[in-house]
């Protein structure tokens, strides 16, 4: 949904400096298609985006005018152009993540991801963000040597008493291997299409004939389950703070995971690791966490940023002082005095008094708007600049070594996907979310990552904020997806929680090679709840640093994975 327009400080106007445009492309190569040029690339060359668009996933289609119980099954679909002979080795059981291309009214096409999970031992299945533990949720499977066919049915109670009777259904027409699957979609309510496309799915197993870990050891495992009901899990988890020698777990509501919240960690001993105390989010939407001194700074969906004291680590409390707005923040993020929650719009508080935070002001970027979803997801702050990941806009880079009550961030420059000669926004298939700025000899660089089907690692030379050139790339298979990263400067190694392809060491001393030097692939088809969703896996990531680095947890990785909860991994490498 499109974010808040406010771009002005609470009580005077931001001063703003637009900085040099973008460059525009220098013939018509660029100026249309599905894939825009980068700011600032070497030679001008078009970034892809994080995937290609090149019409439909599969050689199928819906057959239109079909309706009632036929609609969104087998028969419903047109498959005489399939070579179905090679479905016949497709995979029948497993994780399986899903890359949709529906189709539109005015001829173009929407993108996005499901997932699901089939099972043949009686376990529980998931289909696109539904269970077989709903009583109103049923799986119709059909396999053979010439079919692939996988059908979610649910009903749902109206408002007005009526039921909402829906079908999705997925036939395979090509399996590319044993793991690979394309084919036709169909979405139906009470007998009647609502929308219709293409789809490639992935069954995810290791890839690159990987082992479990490499150059990382696991230390310990903690699921995050409810304290007073271990049998019942709390929430999903998405985000750790690792400070006092207590991990601090926030976890969102989850369709068959709870309402979420705070979890507390006593890490002293990090190879037993004690659950000492719970706060319920009471389905307000906990999504990230960061702490300063005697603070603790939750991200809510509902609520903006709620200040725990942690003066007594095991036993977080309010603080007296609460600058809570009814605004979603999705992140936070501290750097020296101040306090910056991402969401809509980005809001910086000053904390010089940690657990009394003062908003300073609300900023959005000159041009974000015009951009379709340019919702902040993550920032990062270094060296008196603020970086900040706009989905689908870009890298936004400002000014910050100034503010104040009377001085808001300055625009300096941007990492766009795409533009038009007139600088107007160009459907680029790429989302930033997360990233990382460290310093080489006389230059800046930053590593940012994006979100979606495809997303990777691109490493930028910001050194120049008007001209941000790409260096280079680091990208795994594309059904799966990058999530957040930390950067130890000192030691040029980046640590990326990279959801379902696990944690990710790289070796960046050469920002223009990215060599991986270590993993732990922290993803199992078999964990409970798998398939509900896109994003799944390794998702949270925190490496300690000054002043929370210590004896114990030096050359310790601390990872929340969204079904095995905090896992504690060491470095061996």
């Amino acid at each position: 949904m499109q974010r808040s327009r406010l771009a002005v400080l609470l009580f005077l106007p931001l001063v703003f400096a637009t900085g040099c445009p973008d460059p525009q492309c220098k013939d018509d190569s660029c100026d249309g298609g599905d894939a825009g040029l980068d700011a600032g690339v070497d030679g001008g060359a078009v970034d892809t985006g994080d995937f290609e668009a090149n019409g439909p996933l599969a050689n199928c289609h819906f057959i239109q005018g079909t309706t009632g119980t036929q609609c969104g099954e087998l028969p419903s679909f047109d498959l005489s152009a399939c070579p179905r002979s090679t479905l016949g080795g497709a995979s029948q059981e497993g994780v399986f993540t899903t890359h949709l291309r529906g189709e539109q009214n005015d001829g173009g096409a929407r993108y996005y991801m499901q997932s699901h999970s089939l099972r043949n031992d009686g376990g529980v299945e998931t289909f696109n963000s539904w269970s077989t533990l709903s009583p109103t949720m049923n799986l119709t499977k059909q396999f053979a040597n010439d079919t692939w066919f996988v059908a979610r049915h649910t009903t749902s109670r109206l408002a007005d008493g009526g039921t909402s009777n829906v079908t999705w259904g997925y036939a395979g027409c090509e399996a590319q291997d044993t793991n690979h699957v394309t084919g036709c979609y169909a979405v139906c309510r009470n007998g009647q299409t609502t929308e219709v496309g293409t789809f490639k799915t992935a069954r995810i197993v290791p890839a690159r004939n990987e082992s479990e870990a490499n150059g990382l050891t696991l230390v310990s495992e903690s699921p995050i389950n409810d304290m007073y009901a271990p049998s019942y899990t709390f929430g999903l988890p998405v985000d750790v703070y690792v400070t006092k020698s207590h991990a601090y777990v926030v976890s969102l509501e989850g369709s068959y995971q709870g309402w979420g919240g705070l979890s507390v960690f006593d890490v002293s001993n990090p190879a037993h690791p004690r659950l000492v105390n719970q706060i319920s989010a009471e389905n307000g939407y906990w999504n990230g966490v960061w702490a300063k001194g005697d603070a603790l700074y939750i991200a809510s969906g509902k609520h903006g940023v709620i200040t725990y004291d942690i003066s007594n680590p095991a036993n977080p409390v309010l603080s007296h002082v609460q600058v809570q707005e009814n605004v979603d923040a999705h992140t936070v993020f501290v750097e020296g005095n101040h306090l910056y929650a991402m969401g809509a719009p980005t809001r910086i508080y000053d904390i010089s008094t940690p657990t009394a935070p003062v908003l300073l002001g609300r900023y959005v970027p000159p041009g974000a708007e015009s951009y379709p979803y340019a919702y902040v997801h993550d920032a990062f702050v270094y060296k008196g600049r603020m970086y900040s990941y706009y989905w689908s806009y870009g890298m936004q880079i400002s000014d910050v070594s100034q503010l104040s009550n009377e001085q808001g961030p300055v625009a300096l420059g941007s990492y766009r996907y795409g533009i038009h000669r007139d600088g107007s926004p160009m459907l680029s298939y790429a989302r930033s979310h997360a990233g990382a700025v460290g310093t080489y000899v006389d230059r800046l660089i930053a590593f940012e990552g994006g979100e979606t089907w495809g997303a990777h690692l691109r490493v930028l030379d910001v050194t120049d904020p008007t001209q941000v050139k790409l260096i280079s790339r680091y990208r795994l298979r594309e059904e799966a997806s990058i999530h957040n990263m930390i950067l130890d400067e000192a030691r040029k190694r980046l640590y990326i929680a990279y959801y379902h392809e696990g944690v990710r060491v790289l070796d960046v001393a050469n920002p223009a090679q990215p060599r991986e030097i270590g993993y732990f692939n922290t993803f199992r088809s078999e964990d409970p709840m798998r398939g509900l969703g896109f994003y799944e896996g390794a998702i949270g990531i925190r490496v300690p640093k000054a002043p929370d680095v210590t004896p114990l947890n030096a050359g310790l990785i601390y990872v929340v994975d969204t079904s095995r909860g905090l896992m504690i991994l060491r470095e061996t490498k």
